[in-house]
């Protein structure tokens, strides 16, 4: 085996190791799943685990389950609530 496909498959690994500890953990995938996933599938797992939702989100104030920015749209209200600047709630 040559020694410059060892190193790119190597490389792929700890770069897959990686976006799951980073990206695993804050989605409803989880760490090893994300693991899984990304080396079984190469390249089009990264995808997958992105489809993932994040685990924080919602608004804590108004309970809109579906807020994923900054500001809720319902409420006008960040997690440190405070108004979106123009809110008139």
């Amino acid at each position: 085996m040559e020694p410059g496909i060892l190193i790119i498959g190597i490389g792929y690994y700890v770069i897959a190791f990686l976006f799951a500890w980073h990206e695993g953990r804050k989605r409803t995938i989880g760490f090893i799943p994300a693991l899984i996933v990304t080396w079984l599938i190469p390249l089009f797992g990264i995808f997958i685990v992105e489809s993932f939702r994040l685990k924080t989100a919602g608004c804590k104030w108004c309970g809109n389950k579906y807020n994923e920015v900054e500001f809720c749209g319902l409420c006008g209200k960040n997690g440190a609530g405070e108004l979106k600047p123009g809110w008139n709630k």
